[in-house]
């Protein structure tokens, strides 16, 4: 009885180990995927080195992206803001930003062989933006029933 009790226990911890290591695997909601790609809080941000995490999952590198100099929870107010027709004139969840904000915008200049050879031209601006927002899901931050899940634009 003892050599069994002790196999089912380990089975059920090899079990609990497993499913902890699947969980932690879990990818990035559409709302920490917009705050990786897009926000930033790097004044002399260099487009070579952040674009780096953006790309390493990408059979090509990213040929063009913008960052916001302003922190995820201001873009989550704009979510507060009226909403209105996106860019693909059909989805009606984008609101604008009310003030402007510093962005860098990263363009492809050359595309490497590794997500590490790329290169990219680094242009500073100061502009408005338009986020499209949903409800966040269950594994986003509680505090917050709106969230930002792309960067539809800036003007």
């Amino acid at each position: 009885m003892g050599p069994k009790l002790l196999e089912s226990r380990l089975c059920l911890l090899l079990l609990l180990g497993l499913v902890l290591m699947l969980a932690s695997c879990q990818q990035p909601t559409a709302s920490q995927w917009f705050a990786t790609q897009h926000i930033t809080n790097k004044a002399n941000l260099q487009c070579n080195i952040e674009m780096q995490a953006i790309n390493i999952n990408r059979p090509r590198c990213k040929g063009l992206n913008t960052f916001l100099h302003t922190s995820f929870i201001n873009a989550v107010g704009v979510c507060g803001n009226p909403s209105g027709l996106c860019s693909d004139g059909i989805s009606r969840n984008c609101h604008n930003s009310t003030s402007q904000v510093p962005i860098t915008i990263c363009n492809l200049t050359t595309q490497g062989r590794h997500y590490t050879q790329c290169r990219y031209q680094t242009t500073g601006l100061t502009k408005y933006y338009t986020v499209a927002c949903n409800p966040r899901l269950a594994w986003d931050c509680p505090i917050n029933p709106v969230v930002p899940v792309h960067l539809d634009g800036t003007f």
